[in-house]
């Protein structure tokens, strides 16, 4: 009898065993899941910015001062609109607010001119503002964030592809 408990017991040891991995597996999934949350989180709040850079700044929008290419290098801005009393034109505000914009996106922005804060939220950063069927003045404007949610050296623009790790993240401005 006395070699039956200590079967008990070690059937019971490997019982709590895996239900402690099945527990580490899941809060493993859980981190994963919240740090992709995080990433669309602030995929969307820089989006946003942008757009209602964009809202503020009209004139930029219909003259195409906004349009950015997804595989366009980094955007740089001419003039500094964010010292206090600058005097920009629509375009360079355009340019300004671009540039700040991949600045906080994109580790390989170029940085000149631009007010410290923070740089590359999103591995593998990239953005891009585009026109829904030609680009008149009341075309809808696409703006599109692209990262690289696992750090796998993700590419490109298509984000179809649910086994690629390439993020996208699509809001749209009604000028």
């Amino acid at each position: 009898m006395a070699g039956l408990t200590l079967i008990e017991v070690m059937v019971a040891v490997l019982v709590l065993a895996i239900g402690l991995l099945g527990i580490a597996g899941l809060q493993s999934a859980a981190l994963a899941n919240n740090l992709i949350s995080y990433q669309y989180t602030q995929a969307s709040t820089l989006a946003q910015a942008l757009i209602e850079r964009m809202r503020a700044n009209r004139q930029a929008v219909i003259a195409g001062d906004y349009l950015l290419a997804a595989n366009a290098s980094a955007p740089s801005a001419s003039a500094d609109c964010g010292a206090s009393g600058a005097r920009c034109s629509s375009r360079q505000q355009a340019q300004w607010d671009l540039a700040m914009l991949y600045a906080q996106l994109s580790a390989d922005a170029n940085i000149t001119n631009l007010q410290n804060g923070p740089r590359a939220i999103l591995p593998g950063g990239r953005l891009s503002v585009s026109c829904e069927a030609g680009c008149g003045d009341t075309a809808l404007r696409i703006v599109t964030i692209y990262w690289d949610a696992a750090r796998s050296g993700a590419t490109g623009t298509d984000c179809s592809d649910s086994r690629s790790q390439l993020r996208c993240l699509r809001l749209g401005y009604l000028p």
